[in-house]
């Protein structure tokens, strides 16, 4: 069995690990996650993370953030993928994108893995490009 790879963005992260707000993904977003947990890797773009205590210091969510970031440090299932020369090589691919979406995008493309993101903009821009990067979401359940 091939293993899946995937990249989450801020919100999608936040909406499956908060099992109350699993509602806000989409049913493919939701089945790939799953996958993932049997036989992947999910990969947290760094600037994601940051995105989470940003919205999680504003109140909108009641995560913990220490809580999170166990979670996704003890857990064999996620990689956080730091942003260091090796992504910066993949930023000027993503040129057009707001800052944190290019980072995100160049993630999922440097790690050869699907994205997944309510986010249409992302894909479409990089569709653009002529560069193949697979975004997953299709309409919310």
């Amino acid at each position: 069995m091939e293993q899946v790879r995937l990249t989450l963005d801020a919100h999608t992260l936040i909406w499956y690990l908060d099992e109350m707000l699993n509602y806000k993904l989409s049913k493919p977003a939701m089945q790939a996650i799953a996958k993932a947990e049997e036989n992947g890797i999910i990969y947290i773009p760094i600037i994601a993370i940051l995105e989470v205590l940003r919205l999680i210091e504003k109140g909108k969510f009641s995560l913990s953030f220490s809580e999170l970031m166990s979670t996704l440090e003890k857990s064999r299932l996620y990689r956080i993928i730091p942003l260091d020369t090796r992504l910066l090589s993949y930023m000027t691919i993503t040129q057009g994108l707001d800052l944190h979406d290019r980072l995100i995008a160049a993630t999922a493309i440097f790690t050869n893995s699907i994205l997944i993101s309510k986010d249409r903009i992302i894909g479409q821009a990089i569709k653009d490009k002529g560069i193949h990067l697979e975004v997953l979401w299709s309409d919310a359940k």
